[in-house]
């Protein structure tokens, strides 16, 4: 992950962190039912969406404490 990309993960608030993480894990589904349907172009889309999700609710977790 960028330096800048955790910075801005880092200076959202609790509600834009989880409007994030669900927006990623629509994205995810998307590319999943694409998938079956026409081969997908980018195929390394799906593992970097992973890691930002995971990114994201790291964040997430860090601030809820």
């Amino acid at each position: 992950m960028a330096k800048h990309e955790k910075q801005e993960f880092q200076k959202m608030d609790v509600a834009q962190l989880k409007a994030h993480a669900d927006e990623i894990r629509k994205e995810l589904f998307l590319l999943r039912m694409k998938k079956h349907s026409s081969p997908e172009k980018n195929i390394s889309l799906p593992k970097i969406l992973r890691k930002k999700l995971a990114q994201a609710l790291t964040v997430l977790n860090q601030k809820e404490l």
